[in-house]
């Protein structure tokens, strides 16, 4: 994504959420924030929850794309539903219509 809109998207690193530097950093420099957990856990939703920074969007790609957690790997095209699934929400975010 970062690619795509390389002037709108930036990553973050979700740990570094609890650094307060960096949260402040964070809070700072990004206007509309999206979340992704990869599983059901919420691990990343609870993290920012805790540390009290807002998101505006939220995937919880296993609820959203029907599958399981499971330790093997992922079926052919997985991937790009997950890609799918994340651009959908970041045209969402900016604002993009096609």
């Amino acid at each position: 994504m970062w690619e795509q809109y390389p002037d709108d998207v930036k990553i973050g690193c979700l740990p570094a959420v609890i650094v307060p530097w960096k949260f402040n950093e964070i809070t700072r420099n990004s206007e509309r924030r999206l979340l992704i957990d990869a599983c059901a856990v919420q691990c990343g939703k609870q993290l920012f929850d805790r540390h009290g920074m807002s998101v505006d969007s939220y995937v919880e790609l296993t609820s959203t794309l029907g599958i399981r957690k499971v330790k093997k790997l992922p079926l052919r095209g997985l991937e790009e539903r997950v890609y799918v699934t994340i651009q959908r929400e970041v045209d969402a975010l900016l604002g993009k219509v096609y």
